[in-house]
């Protein structure tokens, strides 16, 4: 579209000025004959050693002399290239949330931070199984199920040693010897509240 109004505009031109002379009237009535406005404070005649039939000619040739974003929104293809971009915004977007954002449902299991939770089976993302004690999947699985990935040592100690008075020290070496685990196969960290809570979080 834009080329085809340029060549029309020189065209036009070309038969007022057999001489082939570029005058400031010369660029004034091309820039007039052009039908689009977004040309006509841009678009010039410029000349040009061209190769004709093995010789080198001179010859005028219209210049459009505007930007990508001007053609681009001048062109029959910005409708696509929109729903296009629009599109790679979306997947961009989506990648971003899956990778930083919460658990999600990954095949009938859950996923969060680079582990997976499918079939009370702990893997990381390549599929490699997670080698956990009994306790150690108990607790994890409390982390991987609560919405804020936070637990309280009082609901942890409750739900893990619900017959013993103080199951403090007990939950401490279970801390202790999960952390390294989980850093290991995610990116993961288990971080303590002044031994009032614990959260699972991103590195």
């Amino acid at each position: 579209m834009i080329a085809q109004d340029v060549n029309r505009a020189l065209e036009q031109v070309l038969a007022t000025m057999p001489d082939n002379v570029v005058t400031t009237d010369t660029i004034r009535c091309y820039r007039n004959n052009l039908t689009i406005a977004e040309l006509k404070d841009t678009a010039g005649i410029a000349m040009r050693t061209v190769r004709m039939d093995g010789r080198w000619e001179t010859r005028l040739v219209a210049e459009a002399n505007c930007g990508f974003a001007t053609t681009f929104g001048m062109s029959d293809q910005r409708a696509s290239g929109s729903i296009l971009f629009v599109g790679m915004l979306w997947l961009l977007c989506s990648l971003w949330y899956v990778r930083r954002k919460g658990p999600e449902l990954v095949s009938q299991g859950i996923s969060y931070g680079g582990i997976v939770f499918r079939n009370d089976t702990f893997m990381t993302q390549r599929g490699e199984r997670i080698r956990l004690t009994p306790m150690q999947h108990s607790l994890l699985e409390m982390f991987m199920t609560n919405d804020t990935h936070t637990l309280s040592k009082q609901d942890i100690c409750e739900r893990l040693w619900p017959k013993k008075p103080d199951a403090s020290d007990t939950l401490y070496t279970l801390i202790r010897r999960i952390k390294p685990i989980v850093e290991a196969n995610s990116r993961l960290k288990i971080e303590s509240d002044r031994g009032r809570s614990y959260s699972l979080r991103l590195k």
